[in-house]
């Protein structure tokens, strides 16, 4: 007589992205992981405690590889700890969706009150605790250890409890935190509040070194695939430009601010969206390429302003409100129907893009197909930049809140350090900095001094009383 066999089904997420699926398949024995606020830390980490509590290879899905054993490894004892219970509901709720199955069919015990689900007669558990330094972790051991928002744990968590607990079996730590922020120093237990920090910086060097047992990642919140232009406006909203570097892009340099390019970028000049007038007179800024190009829409501000406009908006300051990244794979034909797209219904006064020296081809091509492009007035990308500089000391120069590619990139580029650590003329990777193309060589069309584009002065009705 054959034994009867229980089939029951594991309701395991997919990786929203390659960068998830890495950090899920990564099998170093430390692991950390920098990433900013919705990209799906917290539901990696599930998927990837399920796969080790149920004895499943991250690396293959059990399809088999050098890795493991026909698809099987030994399964693990996993602890999840997080300072907040909001951390810990969440990651909890992620592990019972996906063995309910299990759970239901009895083949696992869950206790909702100690949050553990365990398989009876053998050592192999998932728990989930909120811990943020050594007294609140003690008590326990495990294969498999999981610190989120470390930065906000006390040190002693690791250094006198979550070590020690991994030597048995040598165990994997995996440690996933968003830089610190003033905003985070109240709730904060560490002692020294960069310490996840220095641990990714050790970390990575320990990786550069050839270190197998050490792996570090960098996510952004734009590496969520599924998270709307909505949403990441919300989560950005009322941000400062120093806290979009830290929570959004998950930038941690401890940096000065002279040494960030666009330093003279206020946060006043980050608006919520309003309606262009379609009166306005609108410029496109366009940096060409088959894998990366780009376009921004900017628009001069005329009188009256608006509903909805900033109160510091004045007569002739300039307002970005479109943004287009599509990334490779598109025609120029193709880029031309979304910049018209884009412009529908404005009067587009000049659009500017590229370099003189040897660009003059792709602008040919766009006015062939009907979207002429000219070469900016000044050629030199210094004086370029020194020109966007000067817009933004007058604060003349405004983007929507929800424009985040422009957004990050002036935020995150920087100058490249000296041996003393002194700034010098030269950007760091220039090349990867789209977005501020356009926007610099647009505004060599732009005069910073009087507040009219170059065709002309509006005529303005002005009461004398």
């Amino acid at each position: 007589m054959e034994e009867e066999v229980l089939q029951v089904n594991v309701n395991l997420r997919i990786a929203h992205s390659p960068e998830q699926k890495a950090f899920i398949e990564c099998t170093a024995l430390r692991q950390v992981i920098r990433a900013g606020r919705r990209f799906g830390k917290t539901v990696a980490f599930s998927i990837k405690a399920v796969k080790a509590f149920l004895g499943i290879c991250p690396k293959c899905d059990g399809t088999g590889c050098d890795y493991c054993d026909l698809g099987k490894v030994t399964p693990k004892r996993v602890l999840y700890a997080a300072p907040t219970a909001e951390q810990v509901s969440k990651f909890w709720f992620e592990v019972c969706t996906a063995l309910k199955d299990c759970i239901d069919a009895g083949v696992l015990r869950k206790d909702e009150t100690e949050k553990i689900i365990e398989r009876p007669g053998t050592e192999q558990r998932i728990k989930a605790k909120t811990a943020w330094n050594a007294n609140t972790l003690r008590g326990d051991y495990a294969d498999l250890l999981g610190f989120e928002e470390y930065q906000l744990m006390n040190e002693d968590a690791w250094d006198e409890v979550g070590q020690p607990m991994l030597l048995d079996n040598n165990g994997t730590a995996v440690f996933i935190y968003t830089p610190p922020s003033l905003k985070s120093e109240g709730v904060s237990k560490a002692r020294d509040p960069r310490h996840a920090t220095k641990l990714y910086q050790k970390a990575k060097q320990k990786e550069e070194d050839g270190d197998k047992n050490w792996k570090t990642f960098h996510f952004t919140s734009y590496h969520n695939p599924t998270l709307s232009t909505e949403a990441l406006g919300m989560l950005s909203e009322d941000m400062s430009l120093e806290a979009f570097r830290r929570e959004i892009l998950a930038e941690d340099d401890e940096i000065q601010l002279s040494w960030l390019v666009y330093n003279a970028f206020k946060d006043i000049c980050k608006v919520k969206r309003f309606e262009i007038p379609s009166n306005w007179p609108v410029i496109t800024g366009h940096d060409f390429g088959s894998a990366n190009p780009a376009a921004l829409v900017v628009a001069q501000a005329k009188l009256p302003l608006p509903e909805g406009a900033p109160a510091g908006l004045r007569y002739g300051d300039y307002v970005g409100f479109r943004e287009y990244s599509p990334g490779a794979g598109f025609s120029s034909l193709q880029h031309i129907e979304k910049f018209r797209d884009m412009t529908k219904g404005y009067g587009v006064e000049q659009s500017i893009g590229g370099n003189i020296t040897n660009e003059g081809e792709i602008r040919q091509l766009y006015g062939a197909h009907g979207w002429p492009i000219s070469a900016p007035i000044l050629t030199r990308v210094n004086a370029q930049i020194d020109r966007v500089i000067g817009l933004m000391e007058m604060n003349k120069f405004y983007i929507m809140d929800d424009m985040f590619r422009v957004l990050g990139q002036i935020a995150s580029c920087m100058w490249i350090l000296d041996s003393e650590n002194k700034s010098t003329n030269k950007i760091k990777d220039e090349p990867k900095y789209h977005m501020l193309a356009c926007l610099r060589t647009m505004v060599t069309y732009f005069n910073v001094d009087r507040p009219f584009l170059k065709q002309g002065v509006d005529k303005v009705k002005v009461s004398i009383w």
